[in-house]
Order: C-alpha cells, then sequence, then structure tokens
C-alpha cells in the first residue's frame, strides 16, 4: 500500500496486515498419550483453547503469532505460528505425571486426576504378558476389590468375577464387560450346582475374545463409576478398549505362545491296601505284598495351549485401519477335551468434511469348537473311578475300554464294576461320549462424530452382536442303560442363538471459560439396547439304529423351546466441573424404562451420583519432592438392577415337556433392586513420583431383593414374586507402586490388597397377600447343595454362608462313639455353621526386573480366609484308596477323643453315601501362590537388520506352585461361577501348572 500523506511529501510504503490462519495440533506426553485440558494461549492476547479428549486442538489466529502451551505438571512451551502444517507438541513431564487418560463410562475418556471415584487401569501388555484362553484370569493379583475364580473346566472356561461383594440374592453378581464404550450381554451359561452334573460345559461370551485386540482395560469396580451404564453395571464394569490403526505408521507384529500344562494338586492317595475282594470296588483289603504301580496321575496327560496370533497396523493422518488374525488350539490334561478359537477383527477409522467427521467402523468375529469340558459331578466325569479305582487290580485291562460284540456287530463298553456312583470305564468316557460346543460370535459396530467447534461434538454408535451355539451331546451304543442311553446310544441338540442390538447418540461438551480458571465437560445421551434369544433342544435316545446320531433315529423324546426378549431406553447426563485443574464436581443423572418391568405399575427407574475430588498439593500449593501429589476424592451413587425377564409377564411354564397354566400371583408393585454407595479414596505420589498410592474405603446397601415365597393353597396360587431385603457390603481396596531406574537397571512393583464384608440385613420380613389376611415371610433360604454341604442366606448371616451335617456329638459336645461297637453315627438332618466361601482379604505383588534389554517378571497372589469343603475327600477315605485312610490303619486305628477306633466303619461312615459328613471335611481357603514368572530378553536385532523392529523371546510359567494351602484342591478353582455354589469339591477337575514359550516379532 502507498500512502501520501501530504502535497509534495515521499510516498511512505506500510507492512500489510497479518495474514490469519487455522492451526491444528495434537499435545501429547514424552509415551505419547493424549493429554486432555492442556491450555493453548496466543501471547498478548486474550484468544485462546484448550486439548479435548484425544490431545487434539484448533485455533485461528495471525502468522507469526507466538503460541504459549501449559498443563499443569510439564514443562511449558512457546511455539510461533508460521504456517498451516499439524503441529505435534509433546511436553515432558515436571514432577509428576498427572495427566494419565483413563476409559470411562461410554467410553469416554478422562484424566485421571480428576475422577472422584476408583478406576484402575491395566494395559494389554500386562495382560498378555503370559497367555490364556480366557484372558480374564490374567486379572488375578492385579485388581483391588476384585474376587476372580476360574472354571475347573479348563482352557477356554468361564471366570467369575465379583467385585465389592456379592450384593444381589436371585439376581446376577458377576461385572458387566464392555468393548469400546458398549455394553455386551450376558452370555454366561447354565453351571453345574448339584452331585450329578458338570459335563458338557461352555465359556461364557467374554473368553470369545481375542486379548491381542485389547488396547488396555479399565476396571470401575464400585457403581459410582458404573452409574452411566445402567441397571446392567450395578456390579462393577471392565471396560475394554481395542486396538486401532497407528498414524504415519506401518507396522506387523507377530506372536506364538506355546504351553504345557499339568495337574498342579490331586488328592493323596494310596498303594498299599488291597481290595477287599476280587472284583469289589472298594479298597479295605489286606495290605499288599508289594505296593501299586497304579498312580491315579497316570490317567492325567500333558496339556498343549498354542496361541499365535497375526496384526498389521497403518494409517495416514486421516485414515487409520487395524486388522488381527488370532488362533487358539488347546488339548486339555484329560484326553479329548479340547478348545479351538479363530479369531479375527478389522477396524478402520476416518476423517471426512473437512476433518470434522470421524467414523470408526469394526468388525470382529471368533469361531469356538469345546469337546468334553467337564468341570465336575458323577455323570460323564472320568475322574470318579479313576480316583475310586483299588490299587490292588489291574488298571490296565480297563485300558482296553470296550468289547467287541458279536451278537450286535459293534463294540460295547467293558466295565466290569459297580462302586454305586453311575461311573463307568474313564476311556470309555473320554472316547465315547462326546459333548461338542459349536460357537460363532459376530460383531460389527458402526461410530461417527461430528465436530461443530474444538469444544463441541455430536457422536453415535451402534453394534449388532450376534452369537450363534450348537451343543451336541452323542453317546455311543454300550453307553450305560437306561441311565445314560438306550442299547443304541443317545443324541440331543441345543441350539442357542442370542442377538444384541445396541445404539446410543452422545453430545459430548469440553469447554473452558474464565480465563482458563474453569471449565465444564458434560455428555448427554440417550440409548436403546435390544435383546433377543432363542434356545430349542431336541434330542433322545436312539432306536433302531446305533450310533447314528440324526432326528429320525431318537426314539423316547425330549424336547425344549424357550426363550425371551428384553428392551431397554434410557435418558443419561453427565457434567463435570473443574476449577484450576485442582477441584473437580461430578454429577450423572440416567433414567431406564425397561421391558423386564412391563405390566408393573412403573417400568421406569432413576438413579443419580455425584463426586468430588480435589488436588490437594495444589489447592495449598504444597508441592514438593517428596510430595509431589495428593488427591482426595469422595462420591455417592444410586445404581439400579433389572429383574429377569418375565417375572411380571404371565407366562406358561413347562412341566414334563408340556406348557401348565401359570400358578404364580401376578405383583404389579414390583420395582428394581436399588444399591446404594458411596466411596472416599485418598491417592498419593512420593518421591518423585517413585510411589503412588491409592486407597479407596466403600459401602453399599442394596434394597428391593426379588423373593419368591411359597403360598397358601386358600390364595389360587403357588407362589408369589415380591420386593424385600436389604445386603451391605463394605471393604477397603489399597494399591501401592514403586518405580526405580539406575542407568540400564530399572525395576517396579505393584502390591494390591482389598477386604469385603458382607451382611445380610434383612430378607422378606412380611408381605400381605392382596385382598386376604394372609402373610408370607422369610428369615431363611436354603439354596441347595450336595447332601452334605449347603449354602444358606439368614438375616445377620452372609451371603456364600456354608452350613454342614455332622456325627452325633455327646452331651459335652464330643463326637459320640457307641460303647460296644465303637461307630460313630451320622446326627440326620442337623447342620451347621461351618464359615463363608468368600475370602477376607485378597492381595497380590508382583513386579518387573530389566536390564540391557533381559527382563525379569513375577506375580504372586494370596487368597486369606474362607472355607472350602471336600467331597471328594469324603468319598476317597470312604472307598479306602485315600493315604488318610492307609496311614490311620498303619496306626491301628482313627483316633477320636484321644482313642483310637476301627478305621474302616468310621471312614464309611463319615465319608459314606454320596457326599459324606460335611463337618469332617471343611479346610482353610487360604493360599499363597507365584501365579505368574516370565523370563525375556528383547534381542538386538536392529543391529543386525531394518526390516526387523523388534524381536521378544520368553520363558512363561504359570500357576507353578503354592507357598501355603491345607486344602486338598486349589481353592480358588470353581465348578460354577454363578452366586451359589461356591467353596465345593465334588470330582472337580484340578487347576493345571503351566511352563512354555512366547517369540513375539514387530515388523
Amino acid at each position: 500500500y502507498i500512502i501520501f500523506a501530504k502535497k509534495g511529501s515521499k510516498p511512505v510504503e506500510q507492512a500489510p496486515s497479518p495474514e490469519p490462519i487455522t492451526v491444528k495440533g495434537t499435545v501429547v506426553d514424552k509415551n505419547g498419550t493424549p493429554l486432555i485440558g492442556v491450555s493453548i494461549v496466543v501471547e498478548g492476547t486474550t484468544l485462546s483453547t484448550a486439548t479435548d479428549t484425544e490431545g487434539n486442538f484448533t485455533l485461528t489466529t495471525d502468522r507469526g503469532t507466538m503460541l504459549s502451551v501449559s498443563y499443569v505438571g510439564y514443562h511449558g512451551q512457546r511455539i510461533q505460528v508460521t504456517n498451516t502444517a499439524l503441529l505435534q507438541i509433546v511436553l515432558d513431564e515436571d514432577t509428576i505425571v498427572l495427566g494419565d487418560v483413563v476409559v470411562t463410562a461410554l467410553g469416554i475418556k478422562k484424566e485421571a486426576k480428576s475422577l472422584s471415584y476408583h478406576v484402575q487401569q491395566v494395559s494389554g501388555m500386562d495382560i498378555n504378558r503370559v497367555s490364556d484362553a480366557n484372558f480374564v484370569n490374567n486379572l488375578n493379583g492385579r485388581i483391588a476389590g476384585a474376587t476372580i475364580n476360574s472354571s475347573a473346566a479348563g482352557a477356554g472356561g468361564s471366570a467369575r468375577v465379583v467385585m465389592r461383594g456379592v450384593k444381589s440374592i436371585a439376581g446376577n453378581n458377576n461385572v458387566l464387560y464392555v468393548i469400546d464404550g458398549i455394553p455386551l450381554p450376558n452370555l454366561s451359561s447354565v453351571q453345574s450346582d448339584d452331585i450329578y452334573e458338570g459335563a458338557g460345559q461352555t465359556g461364557d461370551g467374554i473368553s470369545n475374545l481375542n486379548p491381542d485386540d485389547i488396547e488396555s482395560l479399565s476396571v470401575l469396580s464400585g457403581p459410582s463409576a458404573a452409574a452411566l451404564y445402567g441397571s446392567a453395571a450395578s456390579n462393577g464394569v471392565v471396560i475394554i478398549t481395542t486396538k486401532r490403526g497407528q498414524q504415519e505408521r506401518l507396522s506387523l507384529t507377530v506372536s506364538n505362545s506355546t504351553s504345557f500344562s499339568t495337574p498342579l494338586l490331586l488328592p493323596k492317595f494310596q498303594n498299599t491296601y488291597g481290595q477287599t475282594e476280587q472284583g469289589s470296588y472298594q479298597s479295605w483289603g489286606e495290605k499288599l505284598a508289594t505296593p501299586s504301580s497304579y498312580r491315579p496321575a497316570d490317567f492325567f496327560q500333558t496339556a498343549v495351549n498354542v496361541s499365535n496370533a497375526v496384526s498389521l497396523s497403518t494409517g495416514t493422518e486421516h485414515n487409520q485401519t487395524y486388522v488381527s488374525v488370532g488362533t487358539v488350539n488347546a488339548r486339555g490334561i484329560i484326553h479329548n477335551n479340547n478348545y479351538d478359537r479363530y479369531n479375527f477383527s478389522a477396524r478402520n477409522t476416518s476423517l471426512f468434511l473437512d476433518d470434522k467427521m470421524t467414523m470408526d467402523i469394526g468388525f470382529m468375529t471368533s469361531f469356538v469348537t469345546e469337546q468334553n469340558m467337564t468341570s465336575q459331578g458323577q455323570y460323564h466325569n472320568p475322574l470318579v473311578p479313576v480316583y475310586l479305582f483299588p490299587p490292588g487290580d489291574d488298571f490296565r485291562k480297563v485300558e482296553i475300554y470296550q468289547r467287541y460284540d458279536a451278537s450286535r456287530n459293534l463294540q460295547t463298553q467293558f466295565w466290569p464294576y459297580n462302586a454305586g456312583f453311575s461311573e463307568q470305564n474313564p476311556y470309555w468316557i473320554t472316547e465315547k461320549e462326546r459333548q461338542i460346543n459349536h460357537k460363532v460370535r459376530y460383531m460389527t459396530n458402526l461410530s461417527l462424530k461430528y465436530e461443530f467447534a474444538d469444544w463441541i461434538n455430536l457422536a453415535g454408535r451402534v453394534r449388532l452382536d450376534t452369537d450363534n451355539e450348537r451343543h451336541e451331546d452323542k453317546r455311543d451304543a454300550g453307553t450305560s442303560a437306561p441311565l445314560f442311553a438306550s442299547v443304541n446310544g443317545f443324541y440331543t441338540l441345543r441350539q442357542k442363538d442370542s442377538r444384541q442390538i445396541y445404539g446410543d447418540v452422545i453430545l459430548n461438551i469440553n469447554r473452558y471459560f474464565y480465563d482458563q480458571r474453569f471449565n465444564i465437560t458434560a455428555h448427554i445421551g440417550t440409548s436403546i439396547e435390544d435383546f433377543a434369544h432363542d434356545e430349542d433342544m431336541y434330542g433322545g435316545t436312539l432306536h433302531g439304529v446305533a450310533n447314528l446320531f440324526t432326528y429320525e433315529n431318537i426314539d423316547i423324546v425330549r424336547r425344549e423351546q424357550t426363550g425371551y426378549r428384553k428392551n431397554k431406553q434410557a435418558v443419561f447426563a453427565s457434567a463435570q466441573l473443574g476449577y484450576k485443574s485442582m477441584v473437580y464436581l461430578d454429577v450423572t443423572a440416567r433414567n431406564d424404562w425397561v421391558s423386564t418391568l412391563a405390566q408393573a405399575e412403573s417400568n421406569s427407574f432413576f438413579y443419580p451420583s455425584i463426586g468430588l475430588s480435589g488436588i490437594i498439593t495444589d489447592i495449598f500449593d504444597i508441592r514438593t519432592d517428596i510430595l509431589p501429589y495428593a488427591k482426595l476424592r469422595v462420591s455417592y451413587s444410586e445404581v439400579g438392577n433389572e429383574p429377569e425377564a418375565y417375572l411380571t409377564i404371565p407366562t406358561y411354564p413347562m412341566a414334563n415337556g408340556y406348557p401348565r397354566t401359570q400358578t404364580r400371583m401376578f405383583n404389579p408393585n414390583l420395582a428394581p433392586e436399588l444399591t446404594k454407595s458411596w466411596e472416599a479414596g485418598l491417592n498419593l505420589f512420593l518421591l518423585k513420583d517413585r510411589v503412588k498410592i491409592d486407597a479407596t474405603v466403600y459401602k453399599s446397601s442394596t434394597y428391593n431383593q426379588f423373593f419368591e415365597p411359597t403360598l397358601s393353597a386358600s390364595t389360587g396360587f403357588t407362589s408369589v414374586v415380591v420386593n424385600a431385603g436389604q445386603v451391605d457390603n463394605k471393604g477397603i481396596e489399597l494399591s501401592l507402586s514403586y518405580q526405580e531406574t539406575i542407568g540400564k537397571f530399572h525395576w517396579s512393583t505393584f502390591l494390591t490388597y482389598s477386604a469385603n464384608q458382607n451382611k445380610i440385613i434383612e430378607l422378606l420380613p412380611g408381605w400381605t397377600v392382596p385382598g386376604t389376611d394372609n402373610v408370607v415371610s422369610l428369615s431363611e433360604l436354603d439354596m441347595g447343595g450336595t447332601g452334605s454341604y449347603k449354602m444358606v442366606l439368614k438375616e445377620g448371616g452372609r451371603m456364600g454362608d456354608i452350613y454342614v451335617n455332622t456325627l452325633k456329638t455327646g452331651e459335652h459336645g464330643e463326637i459320640w462313639v457307641h460303647p460296644v461297637d465303637q461307630i460313630v453315627y451320622p446326627d440326620n438332618n442337623n447342620f451347621v455353621y461351618a464359615g463363608n466361601s468368600a475370602p477376607k482379604y485378597n492381595a497380590g505383588w508382583g513386579g518387573t526386573f530389566g536390564w540391557n534389554g533381559l527382563s525379569l517378571d513375577f506375580l504372586f497372589t494370596a487368597r486369606v480366609g474362607g472355607i472350602v469343603v471336600s467331597n471328594t475327600q469324603a468319598i476317597l477315605d470312604a472307598y479306602g484308596v485315600s493315604q488318610v485312610s492307609a496311614d490311620a490303619r498303619d496306626a491301628g486305628g482313627v483316633i477320636v477323643n484321644g482313642r483310637p477306633i476301627p478305621v474302616k466303619e468310621y471312614y464309611q461312615t463319615v465319608g459314606g453315601g454320596t457326599s459324606g459328613i460335611g463337618a469332617m471335611y471343611v479346610y482353610s481357603a487360604t493360599n499363597v501362590r507365584l501365579s505368574e514368572l516370565k523370563l525375556s530378553y528383547e534381542l538386538p536385532v536392529t543391529q543386525w537388520c531394518n526390516w526387523l523392529k523388534g524381536a521378544t523371546v520368553s520363558a512363561v510359567g504359570r500357576n507353578l506352585f503354592f507357598l501355603y494351602n491345607t486344602a486338598p484342591f486349589d481353592p480358588e478353582v470353581t465348578a460354577n461361577t454363578g452366586t451359589y455354589y461356591q467353596g465345593i469339591d465334588y470330582f472337580m477337575m484340578p487347576s493345571t501348572r503351566s511352563v512354555g514359550f512366547s517369540v513375539k516379532l514387530h515388523f
């Protein structure tokens, strides 16, 4: 421009006005983790912005201006704006990392420092440190507040995960699993809960997931953290974030993990006393001249588990893709117990519409085949005849398990024994009785997010999750008839089909105001979930042709057809107000409308939560190298739990295979269970971030439990479902970590501790039948068991209380012994309290030592308190095959009341029947074990070639040995992953010790 000041003066050139440009960038820490809420200010102006949950920001300013980037706990930076290139800003820590990002409810990312509730995060690397077919088992010892039990069914079996104690008497108490912000349906299977069942088990829904696809995992152990997920989250939530393509990076990862397993702990057997008589299955005979070479341990084979995974990640600034394939092929410790899983996943994330729209589309599928997954029980369990086989007999003749029947022109079972437990030849069970499960699962999801501005966006998600299962039970001709089959065999086919459609829309706001002193993060949304389950079974004994497993060949028919559909709609909102990134107030609210309360007076229920947290070291400006960070938090929440399907809708129950008229009274006043919970916590970082402490105390009360008391015949109904009862839980969760680096040597260690106290405050004090004067009440509930063991709920007692039968006692409490026969007697129908199946506390201690590419990882776990009962040991004693029974014979008798009495008669009383005298077989569940051990070496491959970016070889071990255990079986293995039938061993499959190796290559 040329300006003339006055006539005759020289023209003066003026510099052009600054050119406005739009600056975009991302702020991360040195590990590449996005930092939320980083302040970006144009120096000399009031123009500013802050990074979103992905660490991104957008700002329009003039070319040449200076940006001031600042964040609490990090060294600030000054950056001059020169062009529109995407800024990649990496902030270095000052004294402590305050910007850790964790994934919370609905997949929302938040700063760890801003949370008012307890969230624990585990990386995908830690989850896969030692491979397991069901990765949930690897959380044991790493998560405070969780009690985790693995299924006795072996590889691919379900896992029982209970957070902060059992809360619901009639409902589900396992955690909710969430993948990428969307809850998964509950696909748990029917569990064994008596002395007979346990064969043909199957894994739960989460066991289908490929653990190599997991980027990170967050555990929301309390209802406060899970309030936005609704009724399914009252027991806590495990949030899984899966991997996606990485920007400007192409990488290929190939890994293999191979392990070999043997039984960790078996009962102790004797081999010095023979059969009572030839052909008998009792071992109360004379002492053998030469100890028997028969060892039940020889029946087991070495299990093999081979896991392979291949993943490809690639991407540009606007498009990222991740693809993976995984396989698991496992052979159990029992022959023909097999597990095979094949996973495929693909995910693509892309930007378009001037980078305002983000589309994330993913697909995951799994193909699973399970065969002969047995957890326990009498029927179809090879351990019964193997454990009870008399050591004086020749087991080799049993190994030839079938004989040719010329009259039928086929092979039939050889089994010349009858122990009274419906047992069969163990090899016939493994070879000729096949329970085969085929499962196919597809998960397809799509999410769209549109950014109206850098502080507000609208996101929508939808997922279709289908699960199709085919369970076959094939028993060859020769199987024991008529109990298990006809002379021609047995065949059933059960088809299960489940489908979940989930969708939500969420408006997200993240805004700083008042000179960056305040910020508000808000989420307002609505969701819908529709779940349908159909199940059909047809089968029975075979008719005319042996071993022809078709519908046309079925004679005596068994048929079932069941199903249900559930629909849940919700609106929800959450808001967090922060002040100077050091004080945060959280509020959430949700309202559900559920179909399971259809025809009730109200199918709607509301629940809120509120929390407050403050960083004490910033509020009072007392940060030092010794105490760089201290935070206090407190929260309160209410969470509902809807009833099971059809409790409020009259249906036609089945009886003897046919529908019958509904005899349960309709109750329109049913309401959902309600859990009220509060928690308070303290977070401390000490010694320049070397020591981190996270402590939480909590208390919860669960009301409106569901009961179904029986009614008087005069009412015209047999039962009614009502709300009543209260179960309380309170406890403490503690986690501590320490890390140190000295030159090339680094080491870190962590400790987790959790203790929970449970109490049944009230069951059903009284409910008046409408229109009558009849009052029904319950002060005690028998939840069933084995005959010598049962779980009983009583007011003032605890969930998981175990009661056992006992021997007859004298007036002073001593065991009564017949003065002449010297025999003890059972006290019929008298059950006494033995203890509780839950531990007093759980603890885990792990760590890593590393030096120059070499690292050693370890994990010890401890469960302290609680009791278990072994019916297996009782029956082994009764049959004289246990080492205990042999030791007593060698000693001349069993010492009772200080005097020896006859061994055989004693053990046939205390171990006799189908389950023995439970009071004599109660053991402490306390145990300490070395759970994981891994020695790894990162090969310096980059020195040899540039196309291989990394290679790691490892020797691994899992569940290696007990440091302490007094029970005759592993107390942490369970035959039932539900609420009841815990702490009981009835010929349960043993847990396993695994050793192996792994190789991982990065290209």
